[in-house]
């Protein structure tokens, strides 16, 4: 593999110190976003995550409509009808061999001679290679200074665009169709020397440019979650069982290793990305399809949903159209199908990135604050949710900032909201930066300072007793720390009194609850005193959770049909 690092000189660093000054701006409710790494050490940058020591890792694309090719630039060849016919990456494969190969006749597309062999065919697919790059600030001053090549040679002829990443004690996961990879550098050069693919099938679809894989995360259950757009998935999972979605969009999940694929909900366009909030419910923004009047939908993602959407749908011109006929993009309307579970509401244009506030990030004016970026205004907009029947609705929504052309988004162990900025429209310009935003007012306080310390350190060396204590900490990713490392000590007992206890806070017994969820430890003691519970949120963890363990049937799960909170319904 190729490898490569930048080092930037003294008077290339001391040149960007003085422009990361000056290129800090003012938001709103006292945020304010600065520029941390620039071209040359990243370029076309996709998404971005933080590693618990402050490595950053961001996707470059190179692939866009070049290698990874859009169905809009090859209409007048007829691949339309072709293209919506497949399913499986086999069959796009042959496809691609067996429309280009042998044939010169794309001189007016995307698609060039980029091997330099005199001939345009499905070889030139190869040139162009998705890097995944690492960057470190080896001074501390907060600039970064060291870019490398973590990881590259993601080039094949179904290759799609590096999408996604995510990055959590050394192991560093990306969705890059037809694979999500893991990566790690195990001899500390900063360059990957271990890559796995963990579930291979998705992007069958040629379709549209950036309906890709992102968003990957850890969910409450310890699980890797990400979503696919309309490409498609066809994946056989480790076990051997066949997940088919070959017409639309997915959330996924698995386990860290590999294991346990599930499609969790379908019928999604292009989800980016997904966040959850403190309870474990999942949101996100999906992408509209450009259709008169149609806008995009801010959903809450329940296991199991069908959201509506079909990649067919974007071909239909003015024929009927079950999308819009049916108001299936719609909360509600005339002919509206019962199968599918309907959008909130209609929101944002063009979302991307999408993140949740975990507890102590940014200031107190944003705790339990989601945000998504808007990549044509260059928006970062904010909101919060509060319950509305069996789901939520939207308060609190406004514009943080605008300028840069953000797409990804994550939260760094500072408490600190980092960006991956395109730097331009759609086409690729060969620029990039990487941009965070936070109160420089609250950073580096001591919560911030012992969150960054905790999550650095990590759970294994800490006491039983003060990791129980961890299940009510302010950061959600401490809780779900201490939850995981309880979970892995099938700490039973002590999960149980948490649980049992009546000085126990609410969070530390929802996290104690997933905990025993987990391990397959969740007696019918703990659910019987949940589900029993004055608190509805209690009850509606209980109900949610039971039946990942709970054998068999319940008298008090079958009350709970009729209890008087919506969503513990």
């Amino acid at each position: 593999m190729r490898t490569s690092a930048i080092l930037i000189s003294a008077s290339q660093l001391f040149s960007l110190s003085a422009f990361t000054q000056a290129e800090s701006f003012a938001a709103a409710n006292g945020l304010e976003r600065t520029l941390v790494a620039k071209e040359p050490l990243l370029k076309n940058a996709v998404s971005v995550s933080v590693d618990v020591d402050g490595t950053i890792y961001v996707t470059e694309s190179a692939r866009r409509k070049v290698g990874d090719l859009d169905i809009r630039d090859f209409v007048k060849h007829g691949w339309v009808t072709h293209d919506v016919s497949l399913t499986s990456v086999d069959e796009k494969l042959a496809f691609f061999r067996k429309q280009l190969d042998g044939k010169n006749q794309f001189d007016k597309t995307p698609l060039k001679d980029f091997n330099n062999d005199g001939k345009i065919d499905s070889k030139d697919l190869t040139v162009a290679t998705e890097k995944i790059i690492r960057l470190t600030d080896t001074n501390g001053d907060g600039i970064i200074d060291q870019s490398t090549v973590f990881a590259e040679d993601f080039n094949s002829e179904v290759t799609g665009i590096a999408a996604g990443v995510m990055a959590w004690r050394g192991d560093v996961y990306s969705t890059i169709a037809p694979d999500l990879w893991k990566l790690r550098d195990e001899n500390g050069d900063g360059k990957a020397d271990k890559r796995e693919s963990l579930a291979h099938g998705f992007g069958l679809h040629i379709a549209y440019a950036g309906h890709d894989m992102h968003g990957l995360t850890f969910g409450p259950d310890g699980r890797i979650y990400w979503t696919i757009g309309d490409k498609g998935t066809n994946v056989t999972s480790k076990e051997g069982k066949k997940f088919f979605a070959p017409h639309e969009g997915s959330l996924l999940r698995c386990y860290p290793d590999g294991s346990g694929f599930e499609i969790v909900a379908r019928g999604l366009r292009n989800p980016q990305e997904i966040a959850f909030d403190k309870y474990g419910n999942i949101f996100s923004v999906d992408n509209d399809a450009d259709f008169k009047d149609e806008r995009e939908r801010f959903l809450h993602i329940t296991e199991g949903s069908d959201t509506g959407w079909r990649c067919y749908y974007q071909y239909r011109g003015s024929a009927y159209n079950p999308w819009m006929a049916e108001s299936i993009w719609k909360p509600s309307g005339k002919f509206q199908p019962a199968y599918i579970t309907p959008t909130n509401m209609n929101y944002s244009d063009g979302p991307a990135g999408f993140a949740y506030n975990p507890g102590t990030a940014l200031n107190a004016k944003y705790d339990d604050a989601f945000f998504v970026t808007e990549f044509p205004k260059g928006n970062v907009r904010s909101f919060k949710v509060k319950p509305k029947g069996a789901t939520f609705e939207m308060t609190d929504e406004h514009i943080v900032y605008s300028g840069p052309m953000n797409v990804g988004i994550n939260f760094g162990p500072d408490g600190a909201l980092y960006s991956a900025d395109w730097a331009g429209s759609y086409p690729m310009n060969e620029k990039g930066s990487v941009w965070k935003l936070d109160d420089p007012t609250i950073a580096g306080t001591a919560i911030r300072k012992e969150v960054a310390r905790f999550l650095k350190e990590g759970p294994s060396k800490v006491s039983t007793a003060d990791l129980v204590n961890r299940l009510s900490h302010k950061d959600m990713r401490i809780r779900l720390d201490a939850q995981w490392e309880l979970a892995k000590r099938k700490a039973g007992a002590e999960l149980h009194q948490v649980i049992a206890s009546s000085t126990s806070d609410q969070l530390a017994k929802i996290h104690a609850m997933w905990a025993l969820s987990q391990h397959q430890q969740f007696f019918e003691k703990a659910f019987h005193n949940l589900a029993t519970s004055k608190d509805p949120i209690l009850r509606t963890q209980a109900a949610k959770h039971a039946g990942e363990t709970l054998k068999g049937s319940d008298r008090i799960l079958t009350s709970l049909l009729a209890d008087p909170d919506p969503q513990v319904r």
